[in-house]
């Protein structure tokens, strides 16, 4: 495999660019934003944290500059994701970018989500928020992540997606797990801390026992429940045709249960490497916030986002929504042991 400079890399980021018709002058659209936030479902989201109060109030007002977003993509894909430069190498010589108003309500939407993501990364209460109303949009539509089982069945009977269906059983636990763990500030949540949460009435019986470890060796359950998210993305990709896909997906697994990467907490603020542009990074970050730090390399980093893409691209409808969660500069440009933390509070979001 031929070693692609970074001089040329940065050329096939901007050379993709402006395929997709995106300059580094662009300013967003108030009137998109606000389809956007309906669409989204935060259009009634209503916050006690200031900075994204004034945040949201802005967005709808006037438009926004997307040159620094932009830019921090374009720094992380040439810096740290090399595969993805490659991708986008045998995409340009076989044409298959091009401009549509889904790639300009992407770069929109890719603009909230690093909002949000950002200020779910660095104040715990948002994030709190942030989860609590999209509960309660699923109640409204049936969807119930405390009653799981019954949950699988209306998620299945809507999307008709086995993924979308099974995702109820891991992730949405896995977001509960860890809105325990970081409210703790601290990763070892024993029985008695769960026991405790359950009598209060913080978690119902099913909760408790899925939430419960199960084995003597005390693994880190948020890290196990991901990892079945995982698994479940390789059986799709299986069963649509993308074996080597699959086999990624599995080994990839497979190495981190034989490697678990070393979890814990530590008093830190998320933003983007580099010059980062806007102001609402400074306004967001708050003193002792708590942080999951995964030690994964960049190596192992780059090959999960490569392999997410690869899976967004050809199993998953809605890809102006799916995909500007893996391109956010805090997750596309964040350092390497941030990445598991920041994907998540990206999944958390719409």
């Amino acid at each position: 495999m031929k070693k692609i400079t970074e001089p040329y890399a940065r050329k096939i980021v901007e050379r993709s660019m402006a395929t997709f018709g995106l300059q580094k002058d662009m300013e967003t659209d108030p009137v998109q934003i606000q389809s956007l936030l309906k669409e989204m479902k935060l259009d009634d989201f209503e916050t006690v944290f200031p900075p994204m109060r004034e945040f949201f109030v802005a967005v709808v007002v006037a438009s926004q500059p997307l040159g620094p977003m932009f830019k921090s993509i374009e720094e992380g894909l040439v810096n740290k994701h090399p595969a993805v430069v490659e991708f986008l190498e045998l995409a340009l010589s076989r044409g298959w970018l091009g401009q549509s108003e889904k790639i300009y309500k992407s770069a929109h939407i890719t603009f909230l989500l690093e909002a949000l993501v950002a200020a779910m990364c660095n104040n715990h209460s948002f994030f709190v928020e942030v989860q609590d109303h999209y509960k309660k949009k699923e109640k409204g539509y049936g969807i119930d992540s405390r009653h799981l089982f019954g949950t699988f069945r209306r998620v299945l009977n809507i999307s008709h997606s086995l993924f979308d269906a099974l995702k109820a059983l891991s992730v949405d636990p896995a977001m509960i797990y860890f809105r325990i763990e970081r409210g703790l500030g601290r990763f070892k949540v024993d029985k008695n801390d769960l026991r405790d949460l359950y009598k209060k009435g913080d978690l119902n019986y099913l909760e408790y026992r899925l939430l419960s470890f199960t084995d003597t060796k005390n693994r880190n359950r948020l890290l196990e429940l991901l990892q079945i998210n995982v698994y479940e993305a390789a059986i799709t990709e299986y069963d649509n045709g993308f074996r080597a896909n699959s086999t990624c997906a599995y080994v990839f697994n497979e190495d981190i249960s034989k490697n678990p990467p070393q979890i814990e907490f530590q008093e830190r603020n998320i933003i983007p490497d580099g010059d980062v542009g806007y102001a609402y990074y400074d306004a967001v970050q708050t003193q002792n916030n708590m942080f999951p730090v995964f030690m994964l390399s960049q190596e192992m980093t780059s090959l999960y986002i490569a392999w997410n893409m690869a899976f967004v691209l050809g199993n998953m409808g809605d890809q102006d929504f799916l995909f500007p969660k893996l391109l956010i500069p805090s997750l596309i440009n964040g350092k390497s042991e941030n990445t598991g933390g920041e994907n998540h509070f990206s999944l958390a979001c719409c």
